[in-house]
């Protein structure tokens, strides 16, 4: 560690990675494919080549944003005469691939040759063989080539299936790259255009996360490899190279004779596979390829193994960079003398099948041993199964080595890892954190299915329904076979029709074909087609075509679909444009349910267009000023809100958090997430106000955001920031979509512009909406000293934890270790999807903040809410995530500068002020966190009440409530329940859950409550805590004698009312006194007659429980006084929640005594 001082930086730009021709630019893989065939072309402009390249394929993780980053960049691949036509699908894409190969052949080519590049998932590569069969046997054009980028999941963390794409290629004879990181993205594919030049074939480049979603400061010099051409290989006298025409047994004969063997001969000459740790006494060998050679870097390194131990102990390693075909020679040259080869390698075998092939006519005697799936007793050693680690590495090469070598190094490692693993298998109550739909996302609602039906899943986000317990999803299919399956069940059995969710994105890349395909079986299904009009899983890209609703709509009545329902978020705009369609019908998001209980009685295949804009695109276009921003947000008055969650199942969005209160727990707005959606309006509640005009503030008024409150902090210290002497590890781990990433992205291009070396690893795709999000950073002295990518087991030195759940995880502090890592945590409560449809669901912080202080050790552990700082003080939760880098900084966990990151920030071009302000606030409140908290407003709950605490807040509200006459029969009540309680005054005791849901029950919250509580001058002073300038407000509610019952449902459908509201309900709350008397005209209403029904059935039943009260039954007895808090929320609501209490009623009555009898009450006055 040394003391912090500044250092000069490097001028650097986000466009350096396309802009220079000759230095280091930060850049991710993703962008490396970007200037991949700008670098091909440099290259072939200095051979004298006049050259074109074209870019074609279709996206999915982890190949999600290449289409994004080649729009981004279409200025520069202009310059370099690269076109890029992202495909319709893959198949397609690899087909005009093909046709680049082609243009030589006909008159009118204007230039010498064309290289091409196709992407896609690993999906795409099966879609898309028939393609690569043939083009790959046409061959390629002389002074052109293909790279077939192939993106990998081998985790399945963002796929319907793990994937691995080598045995297709293999199956097509394409020889297959493996760069390891994003460096050798450009290496590897300026080898593979040329190799695929010189030997007329395809050559694949495998993509996966650690080179895809990674990045480092990479030389982007076009000169950085140089090319071996063979020329001592035989080949046909016509060449490989594409002709036409040609016939197929010659195609055939060109490359099983000479191609192949071609593509093997030119990675033997340019060195492609090579030794990089040998020894002069060698016994083990390691052969490795790709991502898996940086784990067996890394485990080496960290079992002390280094170049001089590898050369004393006889280890040899050897790195393929082409694993298939696997060229012989230097296979040999590298086995020769060696007693055991052990192969290190992802999935299923492709090197070792063919090693132990080249081995098998070798000398027994001087034949070596090959183990790598399972070791020689048929055991597992290195299974094919998920992702390899450099732990899982380690622990295989030390059973090897162990034979004839040990050290302390190695013993404590190896140790380490086994004590590690037992450490985290050690049961702990933590929560997951499960992808989910965006807020306000279309798919919360479209995805919805009529009781009594089902839905068949679709690919991208509508994949997220299939577990989500509330809407029937089961099963999916391949991208576009949606509805498919329907036709090989249906006449095999009694369900007579089901809905299939499809995307528009889906839709337009093959999906038509399958309801195509249900019209002609014709089978009884509704296709639900979203119409968001962004491909929403991959970042919001537009589709790869025109695709309007007009478009759609007429494209399905040509294909034969008989019956069309649009249904929209704003269907006036589509008022009267379809009607000549015969069939069509038009309806407004809220009567989807009925649409959907008329078309599964409609025979035939139907379709349900769902139009409503992806909320993150809406978004991401409000921001850009291109959609309008309405002016109106959505609060909740908490004091009204009984806490039942209907609005979040009617929404199924997680911008409506919890809020936790000395009532319990009540719902929220985050408003910095909201994405003004409005379906949270739907819940039958009438605590929901809308707010129109007015802002956000910026900060909560009397608390001023930390730029301007500098002058009452002290001057900050500089920290002594840590050395490079190896590379210090940062994870960072939080929610997606919250910008967590960027945190690794400033650190790393920190380090790029201080000239150190840099290397991050985000996960992407799926779990960046609303899941679990870490992202790796490593910073070193320089470029060199980084392995591999991901940071081992137990080497972090530091985690940011932005969120509490994710910071719980295996996948984080399986990187901790005790003594060494520190850390920084947001703790507060931020709710999973498990929320949404159980408002109780635990959230067991202390437990996790417990496993997190197991793992990390206390000394260098600190939580901090800020989450709640940055929503108070800086007016955004985002804020969160910058506040927390600067903690860290400031301790002097962060091994870059401060002048860099600031500099990074601004780099990186979003709210730099916001920012920067957020990583200052982080700063002081590592030197002085009592004047940040004094800034805060008082939070409601501090340390728990005590019981007579408990009680005496209650009279106060129960006397606000009616009159200090009604507080006190709750007093007397209280009271003599207490004089039985053994233990009334611990926390969960009889006599506390009894006050607590007596005082519910008796403060009901009816037409006068409600008003009183909305007129309050609490309420208002909520409202100008959130918001400023001129605010009109809009209250929706469901008076009985006012509201329409919902047709299908029976329930009464709530209304907007205006602010001529407000006077009306100052007035009612002071007819409060009328309530229970003659003159009370809502106590006539079935609704309120329930409600004190509920209350004497509970004093009822508490007086007859505690009757029977023992030792043994304490804790069932005080669960029973608990039990009342299900009977909550308004109307329809608390029918149900009556219903779900009566059962949980009768099941602890049951427990306490089988012969305890349950006395129903008859209704008497509350007042």
């Amino acid at each position: 560690m040394g003391q912090y001082q500044a250092k000069s930086l490097r001028h650097v730009t986000l466009s350096d990675k396309y802009a220079l021709d000759k230095t280091r630019a930060y850049m991710t893989g993703i962008e490396a494919l970007v200037r991949l065939p700008m670098l091909q072309h440099q290259r072939d402009l200095k051979r004298g080549l006049n050259t074109a390249g074209f870019v074609s394929g279709y996206r999915g993780s982890p190949l999600g944003g290449v289409d994004q980053a080649m729009w981004q960049a279409s200025a520069y691949l202009q310059k370099h005469n690269i076109h890029f036509q992202p495909g319709v699908n893959e198949e397609l894409a690899a087909t005009a691939v093909w046709g680049s190969q082609q243009t030589q052949l006909f008159d009118g080519a204007r230039y010498d040759g064309v290289f091409g590049m196709w992407y896609g998932k690993g999906p795409g590569v099966d879609r898309s063989m028939d393609v690569f069969k043939h083009a790959n046997a046409f061959g390629t054009a002389a002074h052109g080539g293909v790279l077939a980028i192939a993106g990998d999941d081998h985790a399945c963390k963002s796929s319907t299936l793990p994937h691995q794409s080598e045995h297709m290629f293999i199956g097509a004879s394409i020889p297959v790259l493996a760069p390891s990181n994003v460096q050798e993205v450009l290496d590897l594919g300026i080898f593979g255009w040329e190799l695929s030049r010189f030997s007329g074939c395809w050559v694949a480049l495998k993509a996966i996360t650690e080179n895809m979603d990674s990045a480092i400061s990479a030389d982007i010099n076009p000169d950085r490899v140089s090319i071996v051409i063979p020329d001592n290989i035989p080949m046909p006298s016509d060449g490989v190279h594409a002709r036409w025409p040609d016939k197929p047994l010659e195609q055939e004969r060109r490359l099983n004779k000479y191609k192949i063997y071609a593509a093997r001969e030119f990675a033997r000459v340019n060195n492609l596979n090579r030794v990089v740790l040998d020894s002069p006494t060698p016994r083990l060998g390691i052969i490795t390829s790709g991502k898996a050679y940086l784990d067996v870097m890394q485990a080496l390194e960290d079992m002390g193994i280094n170049e001089q131990t590898a050369a004393d102990i006889g280890l040899r390693v050897f790195k393929v960079g082409m694993p298939w075909p696997l060229e012989p020679v230097a296979t040999h040259a590298f086995a020769e003398g060696l007693n055991e080869i052990l192969v290190v390698e992802e999935k299923r075998s492709i090197i070792e099948d063919q090693l132990t092939s080249q081995l098998y006519n070798s000398p027994v005697g001087s034949r070596p041993r090959v183990i790598g799936e399972f070791d020689e007793h048929g055991n597992d050693l290195l299974p094919n199964l998920g992702e390899l680690t450099p732990a899982m590495v380690a622990l295989a090469i030390a059973s090897r080595i162990r034979a004839f070598f040990s050290s302390p190094t190695l013993d404590q490692r190896i140790s380490w890892i086994e004590k590690k693993e037992q450490s985290l298998a050690q049961h702990t109550d933590i929560i997951e954190r499960i992808p989910h739909f965006c807020s306000g996302c279309p798919h919360n609602t479209s995805t919805k299915v009529p009781d009594g039906s089902h839905a068949l899943g679709g690919i991208g986000c509508h994949y997220m329904a299939t577990w989500m317990p509330d809407r029937p999803t089961d099963t999916f299919t391949q991208m576009g076979g949606e509805g498919a399956t329907w036709i090989g069940q249906s006449p095999f059995t009694t369900t007579a029709h089901v809905f299939q969710n499809l995307g528009d994105g889906t839709y337009f890349h093959s999906g038509i074909l399958a309801i195509r395909a249900a019209i002609a079986a014709k089978v009884n299904i509704t296709y639900k087609i979203l119409y968001n009009d962004a491909v929403a899983m991959t970042g919001g890209q537009p589709l790869d075509g025109q695709l309007s609703v007009d478009d759609l709509m007429h494209q399905l009545r040509g294909e034969g679909v008989r019956r069309i329902a649009l249904v929209s978020d704003a269907p006036n705009y589509f008022a009267g444009v379809f009607d000549a369609i015969p069939g069509f019908t038009l309806h407004d998001r809220s009567e989807l349910d009925a649409v959907q209980r008329e078309l599964r009685t409609y025979e035939g295949t139907s379709v349900i267009v769902y139009q409503q804009t992806c909320a993150a695109e809406k978004r991401r276009r409000r921001k850009k000023g291109i959609l309008e921003d309405p002016k109106k947000r959505v609060f909740i008055n908490d004091a009204v809100c009984e806490g039942c969650g209907d609005c979040s199942v009617q929404s199924n969005c997680l911008s409506v958090i919890p809020k936790d209160t000395v009532l319990g727990r009540k719902r929220q707005i985050e408003q910095s997430s909201c994405n003004k959606d409005f379906s949270c309006l739907e819940g039958f509640c009438p605590s929901f106000v809308s707010v129109i005009g007015g802002e956000l503030r910026s900060a909560a008024p009397h608390k001023p955001a930390s730029e301007s409150a500098t002058s009452l902090f002290d001057p900050l210290p500089e920290p002594v920031l840590p050395s490079l002497d190896k590379p210090w590890n940062t994870v960072v781990a939080g929610v997606g979509g919250t910008g967590v990433l960027t945190i690794a992205s400033l650190v790393a291009m920190a380090a790029h512009i201080e000239g150190k070396g840099c290397a991050t690893m985000n996960q992407t795709g799926l779990a960046q909406k609303f899941g679990a999000v870490t992202s790796h950073v490593r910073v070193a002295k320089d470029q060199e000293s980084i392995l591999a990518v991901r940071i081992p087991a137990g080497e972090a030195d530091l985690l940011i934890g932005c969120d509490l759940v994710v910071s719980a995880t295996y996948e984080c502090l399986g990187k901790a270790a005790n003594g060494r890592t520190h850390a920084i945590i947001n703790d507060a409560e931020q709710a999973t999807a498990a929320f949404i449809l159980d408002p109780d669901a635990a959230f067991p912080a202390k437990s996790m903040h417990q496993k997190i202080a197991v793992e990390v050790g206390s000394e260098q552990l600190a939580f901090v809410n800020a989450t709640d700082i940055a929503r108070q003080l800086l007016g955004d939760t985002i804020g969160a995530n910058l506040f927390l880098l600067g903690y860290a900084w400031q301790k002097g966990w962060v091994a870059v500068g401060r002048e860099a990151l600031e500099r990074a920030i601004e780099v990186n071009g979003v709210a730099i002020d916001f920012n920067k302000r957020a990583f200052l606030l982080g700063r002081q409140f590592v030197h002085q966190p009592e004047l940040i908290l004094d800034q805060l407003a008082s939070h409601e709950i501090r340390a728990p009440m005590t019981l007579a605490e408990l009680i005496d807040d209650r009279v106060k509200r129960l006397t606000d409530y009616h009159s200090a006459a009604f507080a006190d029969r709750y007093v007397e009540r209280v009271e003599a329940l207490r004089k039985q309680d053994p233990q009334p005054e611990t926390d969960s005791s009889i006599t506390r859950a009894y006050a607590e849901q007596l005082y519910r029950l008796m403060a009901i919250k009816d037409e006068y409550e409600v008003a009183r509580l909305h007129s309050s001058p609490e309420f208002k002073a909520q409202l100008a805590a959130q918001f400023s300038g001129d605010i009109s407000l809009r209250f929706h509610l469901a008076p009985p004698l006012l509201s329409q019952k919902d047709p299908i449902t029976g329930h009464l459908r709530k209304r907007e009312f205006g602010p001529w509201l407000m006077p009306l309900f100052s007035v009612l709350a002071k007819l409060k006194r009328l309530r229970g008397t003659p003159l009370d005209v809502f106590a006539r209403s079935t609704e309120r007659k329930l409600e004190q029904e509920d209350l004497l059935n509970y004093l009822n039943m508490m007086d007859t429980a505690i009757r029977k009260l023992s030792n043994d039954n304490y804790a069932l007895i005080a669960s029973l006084a608990g039990a009342a808090k299900l009977l909550r929320g308004y109307g329809h609501v608390r029918a149900d929640n009556r219903e779900k209490f009566n059962q949980e009623r009768k099941r602890l009555l049951e427990q306490i005594n089988d012969d305890l009898p349950f006395v129903e009450g008859t209704v008497t006055k509350a007042a």
